[in-house]
């Protein structure tokens, strides 16, 4: 079942900014399809694309062998709950299922439409060859540890991408560069863990897919964070803004919690 998507609009002022810019925010696509979710993103013309993580679908037998002896419990949740999440898909003839297409024709549309940039999301550790001459092919710059000078809009910024198998020493040393400094970083959680000590300006998050079912406003659960996660979507700190996510990877239908394109108005603090 693939919900109705919707924008999401939110501001962010800095005293670096001079020129406006309008930032559009994609993550969790998991190779679902995503056309109304182009849809949006084309409709609020963005100056630059951050694509936040978990765009493909590539991780094997390692990744459930890495889970089980982290916390065996845990394997055991998430095992059951993929053969629930597969009766139910069953059940209800539920077609919105992986394919490795749907992504390269959203990376193919996105460098078309603005200066795209993607990080590294937990569904992602090792991209295949194919994967990294679509990006080159459709001018998607990867940012896996790493960040690029950039020009958006005659602002001047610097743009970099924290992976999930993070490098915290690499973090640091971008947090000390000068100017307007935007952190693609699929895992809201690292934000109090690495982040938010650090002078980096704004910082692009997804992963907990808004928590699944919102209650009263909040996100019930995420695969990281667990019940009630504190960051589940929306903007915090006026500088972490967290997408809900632009697929329902999980048979059971989401919430009150729509999927969602994001875009993000970078606009200059007036003095006082």
């Amino acid at each position: 079942m693939k919900q109705s998507a919707v924008l999401t609009e939110y501001e962010v002022k800095s005293n670096k900014i001079k020129q406006p810019v309008k930032i559009g925010l994609i993550s969790d696509l998991h190779e679902r399809r995503s056309d109304d979710i182009f849809e949006l993103l084309k409709s609020a013309s963005p100056d630059m694309i951050a694509i936040a993580g978990d765009t493909l679908e590539r991780f094997g037998d390692e990744h459930y062998k890495r889970i089980k002896e982290l916390n065996p419990f845990k394997s055991v949740v998430f095992i059951i709950a993929t053969y629930i999440d597969h009766v139910v898909r069953v059940i209800s003839r539920n077609k919105n299922i992986p394919d490795t297409a749907n992504a390269y024709r959203f990376l193919e549309a996105s460098g078309k439409l603005a200066p795209s940039f993607m990080s590294i999301g937990n569904h992602e550790e090792e991209l295949t060859e194919t994967d990294y001459s679509v990006l080159s092919k459709n001018n998607i710059t990867l940012l896996d540890n790493n960040s690029v000078k950039a020009t958006i809009n005659g602002q001047d910024m610097l743009i970099g991408g924290l992976s999930s198998f993070y490098d915290e020493d690499w973090l640091n040393s971008f947090s000390e560069k000068n100017g307007f400094k935007v952190l693609l970083c699929h895992h809201p959680e690292y934000y109090d863990r690495f982040v938010k000590k650090t002078d980096i300006d704004l910082v692009l998050s997804g992963h907990n897919h808004g928590g699944q079912f919102r209650i009263f406003g909040k996100g019930l659960l995420s695969s990281s964070s667990g019940l009630f996660p504190k960051y589940d979507r929306g903007i915090f700190d006026n500088r972490l803004v967290i997408s809900a996510g632009c697929s329902n990877t999980a048979a059971v239908p989401r919430l009150l919690n729509p999927r969602e394109a994001v875009v993000i108005h970078l606009s200059p603090e007036l003095s006082k």
